[in-house]
């Protein structure tokens, strides 16, 4: 199953930050996502805990915690993945093969690269260019 976290956790931002003056309830946003409110009020969660969004509880305003040119991708990332790496090394190889003794620690490397690659573009996306994108789009 496909991991969409930070493709969710970033429509609730952006949900949240294109309805500043309307109450917003788990439901709504839900809705907007085609999925069920437990969902987003746990991603929701994950991104108070990382000081990204603002909200008092019982009261359905959420609010982005600064500007959204100063939240980028990685952030949001950093703040729902629970599992970091984008892909994961198979271990469980030979020991007694020249290519399984060693190829677990070559990937490591290249799959190491990789993520700081992608981490380091994601840095670069801020909510404000997702949000941009949105209103272009429509």
């Amino acid at each position: 199953m496909a991991n969409t976290q930070l493709s969710d956790a970033t429509h609730i931002m952006a949900y949240v930050a294109l309805h500043p003056h309307e109450q917003l309830k788990s439901e709504q946003i839900a809705a907007s996502l085609n999925t069920d409110p437990t969902m987003v009020r746990r991603l929701m969660s994950k991104l108070r805990k990382a000081g990204l969004l603002e909200s008092t509880r019982g009261i359905a305003r959420p609010k982005l915690a600064c500007d959204p040119a100063k939240i980028n991708l990685r952030l949001i990332y950093l703040a729902v993945s629970s599992h970091r790496d984008f892909l994961t090394v198979d271990r469980d190889t030979s020991q007694d093969c020249p290519v399984g003794s060693v190829m677990p620690r070559v990937m490591t490397n290249y799959y190491q690269e990789i993520q700081n690659s992608a981490e380091g573009r994601m840095a670069r996306i801020t909510l404000q260019d997702v949000m941009n994108d949105i209103e272009n789009a429509q």
